[in-house]
């Protein structure tokens, strides 16, 4: 079973072993660390949320409605300048993971998975501040994915955004009973020169997204698998808000009006 959510980039919803449609697949959408750790690996993806319990699996959070209903004002205004074998998963960059990190295949999850560190740049209001945070975004959601920890996603993440929480909290019952995730990394690229803030007080800077192929396993078996988004140099938007000196991610959605 499929389910698209109505205007959502990225929103997937897969139960059992069926396997997922290509040309049904979307693109996704969805603030603070607290946690330190290694350093987290950059891979050119970030982002989309995938989780899997025995029943349902929820690929894809935080979705708006393209509209400017998509996410609460703040006060502030402003500006700032399936086969037999799992398929191969994007690893992290030479150098910029441990030694003993193992990624993900049919033999188990990964290992000695880096956890992600949030940057100072990433706690600065501007666009490169911005971008920054949505890498760390990348960092947080992929940690989730290849661990079950959402602890680190949940903390830069809107309460705002249901779907992000129920995305999250797929991906934690997944791990809980016993099945684990292959790939999953996303990225997020602003593509404005500079940001800023909207009528209602909300950054909503265009972006360009792309992901890696996900894949459930239970069992060493391959339960399902979500290929990447065919459209990604389609620009959308990514929701976001700054408050007390740190971003929030509220949501994704289609350009307004498009």
């Amino acid at each position: 079973m499929q389910t698209r959510i109505e205007g959502c980039p990225q929103a997937l919803l897969f139960r059992g072993a069926t396997p997922l449609r290509s040309d049904a697949f979307t693109r996704p959408v969805g603030p603070r660390q607290s946690e330190a750790g290694n350093s987290m690996v950059r891979s050119w993806s970030v982002g989309a949320s995938i989780g899997g319990a025995a029943l349902a699996v929820t690929l894809l959070a935080g979705c708006g409605a393209g509209g400017d209903d998509a996410a609460a004002s703040p006060s502030s205004t402003g500006s700032a300048g399936s086969s037999g074998t799992a398929s191969a998963t994007t690893e992290p960059s030479p150098g910029e993971t441990p030694a003993d990190y193992v990624p993900a295949s049919l033999d188990g999850p990964a290992q000695n998975v880096p956890k992600p560190v949030l940057p100072e740049l990433a706690k600065e209001e501007s666009r490169d501040g911005a971008q920054a945070f949505l890498d760390y975004w990348s960092d947080a959601m992929w940690y989730a994915y290849q661990t079950g920890d959402t602890s680190h996603a949940r903390e830069i993440i809107s309460p705002a955004c249901e779907v992000c929480i129920q995305e999250l909290g797929e991906v934690e019952q997944a791990y809980k009973a016993g099945q684990w995730l292959t790939g999953g990394r996303q990225q997020l690229e602003l593509q404005d020169f500079a940001i800023t803030r909207a009528a209602d007080g909300v950054y909503k800077p265009v972006v360009k997204y792309r992901n890696d192929e996900v894949q459930l396993i239970d069992a060493s078996r391959i339960m399902d698998t979500v290929p990447p988004d065919p459209n990604f140099n389609e620009p959308i938007q990514v929701y976001m808000d700054y408050s007390d000196g740190s971003w929030v991610y509220i949501t994704m959605a289609p350009l307004s009006g498009g």
